[in-house]
């Protein structure tokens, strides 16, 4: 009897030890989970299937303004990027230092962000303050499918908007998808050509004449177009089509080859010109006033910086918004790295 004794207490102190385990890793678990996991907004109601409320008018910041409530540091100060010859001035190591820390800023609060689409890839954040929130009769474009439409049609179902969709890697024909959808099997390029693999490329202002739609506001225009938008946005920014862009939704691959997931692609630090080119082309949506109100990392373009030797993504997903010409409800402008960010913009702040 004692040896079976000294068993069952055995036994108890295994189970009790056990449990107590299980709870501490649940502990952890729900912890880690919460802190990893911070939504930027509600999600729309391809998640959910419903959209949540359209708050009352966001306060638009200016320059004077960063820092403030844009950033929860509030010592924190605005990252501006410098003018071209201080860039080319600039060392490597600082070129990379300033185009992480510039995209990782948010440069303007929208109080109502909706995740479009699907909650993981495939979904993106869009504004949808008064004065921002898409409205019949609206118009998006969507470059870069990837053969998933859950943000082209949730935009559609939720909003009432026209879409306009392109992707020149797919199977599917162009073709009408629905009432408000149209596929066409065409690319975003800074020229209008037919490439050796036979992708059709057109230029956006191509692309919106031949849809009589040259001025016309876009309430949404998102670009996912692997390592296009490089050639894309400089063309952009040479035109005034930005003008008629409520929202801008990006996401920037930093390295050649950061557009495919690569694990064994271990050196995704652009070279010192490359960083230049692009610091540049942030600059140029700053000063066509744009601003930055949602970002995220990528975290499949994650490597470790040969500068600082810590993690950086070379992909971020920006959203921004930027000025309205036409349409607009209030006298401001609204504008996704391999991770997104959303800017807007109020005449009297800023002066370039």
């Amino acid at each position: 009897m004692k040896i079976i004794h000294v068993k069952r207490r055995t036994l108890l102190a295994y189970v009790l030890s056990f449990s107590s385990g299980c709870l501490v890793l649940w502990i952890f678990l729900f912890f880690s989970s919460h802190q990893s996991v911070r939504p930027q907004g509600s999600i729309d109601q391809t998640a959910l299937d419903s959209v949540g409320k359209v708050g009352k008018p966001n306060q638009l910041f200016g320059l004077k303004d960063f820092g403030k409530e844009a950033n929860k540091d509030k010592s924190a100060k605005p990252i501006i990027i410098p003018d071209n010859a201080a860039l080319r001035n600039m060392s490597w190591s600082a070129l990379a230092e300033l185009y992480h820390s510039y995209l990782s800023q948010i440069q303007v609060v929208c109080k109502d962000i909706q995740r479009i689409g699907r909650i993981t890839d495939g979904g993106w954040d869009v504004c949808t303050d008064p004065g921002y929130i898409p409205k019949e009769p609206c118009i998006v474009y969507s470059f870069g499918v990837g053969d998933d439409f859950s943000f082209e049609d949730s935009i559609i179902r939720n909003y009432g908007c026209s879409v306009y969709s392109f992707d020149p890697d797919m199977k599917m024909q162009s073709q009408q998808r629905g009432k408000n959808s149209i596929f066409y099997r065409q690319g975003l390029a800074d020229s209008d050509r037919t490439l050796t693999n036979g992708w059709v490329m057109s230029k956006f202002e191509t692309i919106r004449a031949s849809l009589k739609q040259t001025s016309k506001k876009l309430s949404v225009v998102k670009m996912d177009i692997e390592e296009w938008e490089w050639e894309v946005l400089p063309d952009l920014l040479a035109t005034d089509h930005l003008k008629t862009v409520g929202q801008l939704l990006l996401e920037l691959h930093q390295c050649h080859g950061c557009s495919k997931y690569e694990p064994q692609q271990e050196d995704k630090e652009p070279n010192r010109d490359h960083y230049i080119h692009m610091l540049e082309l942030l600059s140029g949506l700053y000063r066509k006033n744009f601003r930055i109100f949602h970002t995220h990392k990528n975290r499949a373009c994650r490597y470790i910086s040969k500068f600082t030797l810590s993690e950086r993504s070379a992909c971020f997903e920006r959203s921004i918004n930027g000025k309205v010409s036409m349409g607009c409800e209030l006298p401001i402008l609204h504008f996704h790295i391999d991770g997104k960010k959303i800017l807007m913009w109020e005449p009297n702040h800023f002066s370039f």
